[in-house]
């Protein structure tokens, strides 16, 4: 039980700035337990919400000043881990070559137009999206949403670690080889409970089905352009998933409602 919960504090210390205390399990032991991030990612929402609560309180209308800060409460205690991720997926995407080039690409310092414009737009989605779930939703709807669609977005690279080819090299490829099709059913599993759990239902399951079918994709390009699932790959899924989600979240209230 010791090693189990040293692990879980490794793993929330890798993703997270959230202070855990020493760990000892090295990088191959932590990956094991990648299906908690489901659960950080919850927590992760959870405070990121909490933002909001002083706008609710005063009513304030300013949904885009509320989305910018809750987006960068939640990047910001993910130590914008995955956004450097992004960044580099976005120059892979647009430079042109096979996959030894593109590889190097993701590799190197550089940023490029790629980055900026993968990084603005769908940050700028997703903002912008829990700008309108403050500016439609009372303030305990919107925390629920919100904890489904950052666990949705977990959930994604859980499945983007199941379904990808790991890669010679790199931290990444510890994640994808101990990942398989039985953490990704049950990572959607825990997600279905989740959202009956916050009576978000018709949301939560469809949030988690567009999370698990969009990361199957971007595993399988990756899978073709690359030939690997790599962490820069693993960190973009999470970004690129919840735009995706948070986008369906919107759609979805306007949809069941």
């Amino acid at each position: 039980m010791i090693k189990e919960i040293d692990r879980i504090k490794g793993l929330i210390a890798f993703m997270t700035r959230i202070p855990v205390g020493n760990f000892h399990s090295d990088l191959e032991e932590i990956s094991r337990y990648l299906l908690f991030i489901l659960f950080i990612g919850m927590f992760i929402g959870f405070l990121g919400s909490l933002v909001a609560l002083p706008f609710y309180y005063l009513e304030i209308d300013a949904p885009i000043l509320v989305g910018t800060l809750v987006l960068f409460v939640m990047l910001y205690i993910q130590g914008f881990h995955h956004v450097d991720g992004l960044a580099d997926y976005g120059d892979a995407w647009m430079v042109v070559g096979d996959a030894r080039r593109k590889l190097e690409v993701m590799r190197d310092k550089y940023i490029g137009v790629g980055a900026l414009i993968f990084v603005l737009f769908l940050e700028m989605i997703s903002l912008a999206s829990i700008g309108y779930l403050y500016s439609k939703l009372p303030f305990i709807t919107f925390t629920k949403l919100i904890v489904v669609t950052e666990a949705s977005s977990r959930l994604g690279l859980l499945v983007c670690a199941c379904c990808g080819i790991p890669a010679k090299e790199g931290i990444g490829r510890y994640f994808v080889k101990s990942t398989d099709e039985y953490h990704l059913s049950l990572g959607y599993l825990i997600m279905i409970i989740l959202s009956f759990l916050l009576d978000v239902a018709k949301i939560g399951i469809l949030c988690s089905t567009v999370a698990v079918f969009f990361a199957m994709a971007v595993a399988k390009r990756s899978n073709s352009e690359i030939q690997c699932v790599t962490g820069d790959v693993l960190g973009a899924t999470t970004e690129m998933t919840r735009a995706v989600v948070l986008l369906t979240t919107v759609l979805g209230i306007n949809l069941f409602n």
